[in-house]
Order: structure tokens, then sequence, then C-alpha cells
């Protein structure tokens, strides 16, 4: 089961105000089709309890003939079945479209969310719960962070992105094979979203997963760093050694200063310590700063050596 699939199933089984839910349902889901002359409704959902809830939903409260149609999905590998609810033209259907508003008083399609089921904090949540339960889809928290609503007119996205700000998001609005993307690509954001719908056990999952994958980025960016600075002193302390070497073979080490004699041979004999380390061999202990200020007078005193051989 996916993530996507979790998170619908969880928010199914919640109450609501359910016209508010129902009309952002069959908004994403449902077409509008003229038989005899008269509206009809299909509406195609592809989880089997969100299709019971639907049918029980408009049985109950509007009372209207529903015919179910179930087909196996041609573009999914598996048993995965499709459920199309057919409202054929009947009494009562023209009102019920109206009250979800699909349509206007002259019966003509609306493309807009319905001003009543944006006024209220709640019918604000369950329509969006609608509007995911329809067209909705969010990644798994393994992967990158991104949660979409695939719509089918671009007045009804920019709607729902207007519906979005009302809670503080941020939404963009893109278009794909005809479709209408209302999407957010941020952890807080989806996290947001998961709470407006209810889908707390689903919120609760993603940021365990966060919270796991913060640990293993700043695990890896830790080794990382450590394992730049080990390479980084490696490297100079392979150079300080060419160094040492050099001026040992070309004028002896017995040429330099007490202090420099000192921390030549520390270095000969420990090749892989930092300059931190070697300081607190030195008594008394010198500082990495102080230790620094000698190997960079020895590298001197070799550049002098390297620049009078050049000219030999």
């Amino acid at each position: 089961m996916s993530f996507t699939d979790e998170v619908k199933q969880e928010i199914a089984r919640l109450p609501g105000n359910e016209l508010a839910e129902l009309s952002a349902l069959i908004r994403m889901d449902g077409s509008l089709q003229i038989i005899n002359k008269e509206l009809a409704l299909k509406v195609r959902i592809d989880h089997g309890g969100l299709a019971r809830k639907t049918y029980s939903l408009i049985k109950e409260k509007f009372s209207l003939q529903i015919q179910i149609i179930v087909r196996k999905d041609p573009y999914f590998f598996g048993n995965h079945n499709i459920y199309e609810l057919l409202i054929s033209p009947q009494p009562g259907l023209n009102s019920f479209l109206y009250q979800l508003g699909l349509i206007d008083q002259e019966h003509k399609p609306l493309f807009r969310i319905k001003e009543r089921f944006i006024k209220e904090r709640s019918d604000q949540r369950a329509y969006l719960r609608g509007a995911f339960l329809g067209g909705g889809s969010v990644n798994s928290p393994n992967s990158e962070y991104h949660l979409e609503f695939r719509c089918e007119h671009q007045e009804f996205a920019e709607d729902l992105v207007g519906l979005l700000a009302n809670f503080g998001l941020v939404a963009h609005l893109s278009q794909n094979h005809n479709k209408h993307i209302v999407y957010l690509k941020s952890f807080e954001d989806i996290i947001t979203v998961l709470n407006i719908i209810g889908a707390h056990q689903a919120l609760l999952k993603m940021e365990d997963k966060y919270i796991l994958k913060d640990i293993k980025n700043s695990i890896n960016r830790k080794v990382n760093c450590e394992t730049a600075n080990l390479d980084k002193t490696v490297r100079a302390a392979t150079r300080q050694r060419a160094d040492i070497e050099l001026i040992e073979k070309k004028w002896g080490l017995a040429s330099l200063s007490n202090g420099l004699q000192e921390i030549a041979l520390l270095r000969k004999n420990n090749p892989y310590a930092n300059l931190s380390e070697l300081g607190q061999m030195l008594t008394p202990v010198l500082s990495k700063s102080g230790v620094n200020h000698r190997m960079r007078r020895i590298k001197k005193i070799a550049d002098q050596i390297r620049s009078d051989h050049r000219w030999i």
C-alpha cells in the first residue's frame, strides 16, 4: 500500500462536514453527462471504502438511485478495482448538483468552489479532505517531499490555491497532461496539510521518518567533515615531512634552531599527528598556532633550498 493510500484510508473514516467533503470529492472525481437531454453524474473512485462511503451518503442524505459498476484497473498490476457510481437523470439530481456547487440555478456547469464551503474553518478542512480523497497524492516519507492535488479545471485549481492560503500555505500551480496541479514541496507545508485533513497517523509517521533522516544526514555531515579534516591533516603532514627530509638531506637538521629541530623530529616520528597533538608532546606544551608558526618557518627554509637548487 502506498503512503497516499494510507492517508486516504485514514481520512475516509473520519466524520465531519459531509456536504463540503462530498462536494470536493465529486468535483475531483466526478463528471457531468447528458442522457436524453437531462443531466447525469458519474463518479469514478479507486478505493472500495471510499466508494461505499460515498454511495451510502448520497443514498441516505439525498435519496438518489445509484448504479455501481466495478472494473479492473487496466493501469494497475495486481488485484485493483475501479468503482463507478452512476446517477442517471431523476428527480432531485439537479438540486443535489446545485447544493454541491457543480451547477448554477440555470443548470450550467460551475468550476469554482461554492462560497458556502469556505466560510467556516470546519468547512474548509472538510473541503480539503474531500479534495485530497478525490485527487490528492503525497510522496512516501522516504523520498523527496511532494504533495499535490490534480484538478480538471484551472478555475478550481486557483480556488484551491486560495483555500490553502487561508491556512498560511503558499501552494504552486502547474500544468501536466491537461491537468492543473496544485502542489507543495516543503516538509512543514505537507505536515500542515496532513494535520488540516485529519491524517494524524500519517503525520506522525512522516515526522518519525523526518527525524531519522535528519539524524542520518547529521551523522553523514559529521563523518564527511571529520574525513575531510583527516585528509587535510595527512596532506599537510606529508608536505611537512617532505620539507624536513629536504632540509635534512641538504643542510642537516643541526642547521635548524633548537625549537625547529625539536618540532622537525616530532613530525618525523609522528607522521599522522595533527598540530595540536604535536604541541602537546612538547615541553613546555605549545599551542596549535605556535606549532603552525614553526612549521611555516621550516617550509620557508625548504623553499629557499628548492629555489637555490634550481639555479645550480
